[in-house]
């Protein structure tokens, strides 16, 4: 039997708005679809226990001032970072990339710059389609870009016969969302947090699945497990964390693992894993950006709509950087003993 349930947010006006769901129902009667955000067939995913109850309380407290509320020290500056809400953690978003004269962008950091080299990058591998030497070159300033040159380029340049090929047929199967179509599948799939980017920038509302917004998930998703009384994590939310970069005798070691007592994540693994749950990520957050409840938030006022998905992903990314230390130890194998391939630079320090 379906239940009702009713959810209210606090409008920029101070004014109450009510949302009425059907719970235990995956679809629900508030599917106007803001700008930017287009509708797609619902995958499978969608039907799993708890994953329509995470869209609806995360898009209703997207803006919390108390849930959110985040601090750490950055590794490298010695400065403390902070943040009240994840809008507010886009905000203070900062990424160093170092310029590309051929694409025409400078070295930069900030959410502004970022985005000018990341549609130069976009429109490089599209225009590369699947140009071996093409999308080799463009897939390597990817790689610059995030600071994950070494072993990626090698595999590039390794693997340039057929590469232009093989990105086209893995992007074909995330744009359908068929985590079981044989390329996604396969063993010789390659699929780190350096392909990730690359994915990122040909599909629409992709997003990067590193270990900081990995970290991030998770932690939103212990979160709503507490508020709805959950014990254990549901397999449909267990998004999978991996270590940061740093070494093993760090004296102050970042925290990636998200899990809380009987909380538990498990690992993150290169590959059809991997591609798994970063179909599931882009998804899960698409549907709270084109919920109703989250009409109104800056994530889409900030700039193009078209990029609020990359803002929210974006603010995981500086939010997930250190998770604190309420928790397991910051490199902790609970869950599998399998593991992402680590990265080579600060995107996971």
């Amino acid at each position: 039997m379906l239940t009702a349930k009713d959810f209210s947010s606090r409008t920029k006006s101070g004014s109450t708005k009510r949302y009425h769901f059907l719970v235990g129902k995956q679809s629900c009667d508030h599917q106007r679809q803001p700008t930017g955000v287009p509708m797609k067939p619902k995958p499978p995913y969608a039907e799993m226990p708890h994953v329509q109850s995470f869209i609806d309380w995360l898009a209703m407290e997207l803006h919390s001032k108390t849930l959110f509320n985040h601090e750490y020290l950055d590794r490298r500056s010695g400065a403390k970072w902070s943040c009240e809400t994840l809008f507010g953690a886009f905000k203070a978003y900062s990424w160093n990339f170092p310029g590309n004269a051929r694409l025409g962008y400078n070295p930069g950091s900030s959410p502004q710059c970022n985005a000018k080299a990341l549609d130069a990058l976009r429109r490089d591998l599209i225009a590369a389609g699947s140009n071996d030497a093409l999308i080799l070159r463009g897939a390597k300033d990817v790689m610059a870009w995030g600071g994950v040159t070494a072993r990626n380029a090698l595999w590039l340049t390794t693997n340039e016969a057929g590469l232009g090929r093989m990105i086209q047929d893995v992007k074909i199967a995330l744009i359908q969302q068929n985590p079981d179509a044989p390329v996604l599948r396969s063993k010789s799939l390659r699929f780190n947090s350096g392909m990730t980017k690359i994915y990122s920038l040909l599909c629409p509302n992709f997003v990067i699945y590193d270990s900081r917004v990995a970290a991030a998930l998770g932690m939103l998703v212990v979160k709503f497990c507490k508020a709805q009384g959950l014990t254990t994590v549901p397999e449909s939310l267990c998004f999978p964390w991996a270590a940061a970069k740093e070494a093993s005798n760090a004296g102050h070691p970042k925290r990636r693992n998200p899990s809380e007592g009987t909380l538990v994540f498990k690992r993150l693994r290169a590959g059809a894993h991997h591609a798994l749950w970063n179909l599931r990520a882009s998804w899960i957050l698409s549907q709270v950006l084109a919920h109703e409840a989250a009409a109104e938030s800056p994530f889409h006022a900030a700039g193009n709509p078209a990029d609020a998905l990359r803002r929210l992903e974006q603010s995981l990314f500086m939010w997930g950087y250190d998770l604190g230390h309420a928790g397991p130890a910051a490199n902790d194998t609970t869950g599998s003993n399998d593991h992402l391939g680590q990265r080579e630079n600060a995107l996971t320090a």
